[in-house]
């Protein structure tokens, strides 16, 4: 199941995490292993960050504009995070990784009011619990235009 969050109710929720200098709008997305995303665009991270890579900039500026050109209506972010560590924390990670996209989004010119903020939470990865599940694939937001 996925989780939408809005700002207010990230600050009201007291996530560790900063929230957006701009509205979210919440609603439904397709979850990131949908037929809907199959070739949507992913952005990964670091494990435990939700700082933007360098790298993914330029990656986040082409959603952006592609977006654009088609005259995608909305656009989902959706956080994901491996499942090392604390159920709560990586809750709370895989919305700031979300947001830090979202952010990125909004200053390649998307609209805000457009971009829906998600996370899924310890989605993928191996059943297993340990090392092997800190996945560099399972650390990402992925972008679907909708």
């Amino acid at each position: 199941m996925i989780k939408t969050l809005t700002l207010s109710a990230a600050v009201a929720t007291g996530m560790l995490f900063a929230a957006p200098a701009f509205a979210q709008t919440v609603g439904n997305c397709p979850t990131a292993g949908s037929a809907a995303s199959s070739q949507s665009p992913w952005v990964l991270f670091d494990l435990g960050s939700s700082a933007l890579k360098p790298e993914a900039k330029p990656t986040i500026a082409q959603a952006a504009a592609t977006a654009k050109a088609r005259q995608v209506v909305k656009i989902c972010v959706v956080g994901q995070t491996d499942k090392l560590g604390d159920k709560n924390y990586n809750a709370k990670l895989a919305m700031a990784r979300s947001q830090a996209v979202a952010n990125e989004l909004v200053h390649a010119g998307f609209p805000a009011k457009d971009v829906i903020i998600a996370s899924n939470p310890e989605a993928f990865g191996n059943s297993s619990f340990g090392e092997k599940d800190a996945q560099e694939k399972d650390r990402r937001v992925t972008i679907i235009f909708r």
